[in-house]
């Protein structure tokens, strides 16, 4: 996993209340009803938080009838937590920076 997607998969574990719906999910599949029994979230608020997990790959979901189910995925969760220890080629060194050339009444500086 490179750096950019890490830095991206810690940022979703940032917040406390996308913690605990992994908390929640941990005990097995869920749906919204199921998760906001647990959280200090509104409903548009769950919703937000879902959508970001599942977009991160932490989540997946299915629909079953009108119902949305939530499934934590392990996989990904495990794979983002060892992310930090895999080794990782060095960043490209960063290119010179050109000479900043100021003209003041006439004299050129660098």
């Amino acid at each position: 996993m490179d750096r950019q997607k890490a830095a991206a998969g810690f940022a979703l574990l940032a917040d406390p209340n996308r913690l605990e719906i992994l908390r929640l999910l941990s005990q097995g599949e869920k749906n919204a009803t199921e998760l906001l029994k647990g959280l200090p979230v509104s409903q548009p608020t769950l919703s937000h938080h879902m959508r970001l997990l599942c977009q991160g790959g932490l989540v997946t979901q299915r629909r079953q009838g009108q119902r949305v189910l939530y499934t934590l995925c392990r996989a990904a969760l495990r794979e983002l937590l060892s992310a930090p220890l895999e080794e990782q080629p060095p960043p490209s060194p960063a290119a010179p920076a050109e000479p900043v050339i100021i003209i003041r009444s006439g004299h050129r500086t660098r």
